[in-house]
């Protein structure tokens, strides 16, 4: 019986480690893959369409690429303008927006009377091959605010960062 266990169990061991060595090879696989896009979101252009008591520095509003740079002097408070800026997908990746610059820190930089405000857009957005969408800048000199030099204003660069929708 002795015989029959041991002699069943060298047959399992060399099957067992003829198969291992059936599937231990190495593999190789060789190929070549071509992956093509074109990347392009840029903004198309910035229109204001409201100024209250408030003019545009210049040279502003500008914008390259993905940047809008904004200058406003306010004549008063409660002066304010606002702009639709327009970013359109030139390529043919779908876009995702990832980040737009946070205004909670330029809003608490003085003056602090002048603050800044995005809408229409927002991080998560996607935007598909071909397709536009729309932001709008707001800024304003704050009704309420006590002080009053002649004029006032606060530069700002808002950056809308994009990358691919995956």
């Amino acid at each position: 019986m002795k015989r029959k266990v041991f002699s069943l169990a060298i047959i399992v061991v060399s099957a067992a480690s003829v198969a291992y060595a059936a599937y231990a090879q190495t593999l190789t696989i060789n190929g070549t893959g071509t992956a093509t896009g074109n990347w392009d979101i840029m903004i198309q252009s910035i229109t204001p369409t409201g100024q209250v008591g408030a003019t545009d520095q210049a040279g502003t509003p500008s914008f390259t690429a993905t940047s809008a740079t904004f200058d406003v002097e306010f004549a008063y408070p409660g002066s304010a303008s606002s702009y639709q800026v327009v970013i359109r997908n030139n390529g043919n990746i779908n876009a995702r927006l990832s980040s737009i610059t946070d205004l909670t820190a330029i809003n608490a930089a003085a003056p602090t009377y002048i603050t800044y405000g995005i809408t229409g857009v927002a991080v998560n957005d996607t935007l598909a091959p071909g397709a536009t969408t729309t932001a709008t800048i707001t800024t304003g000199w704050d009704s309420a605010a006590t002080t009053n030099p002649n004029g006032a204003s606060k530069p700002v660069t808002i950056n809308f960062n994009y990358v691919q929708d995956t």
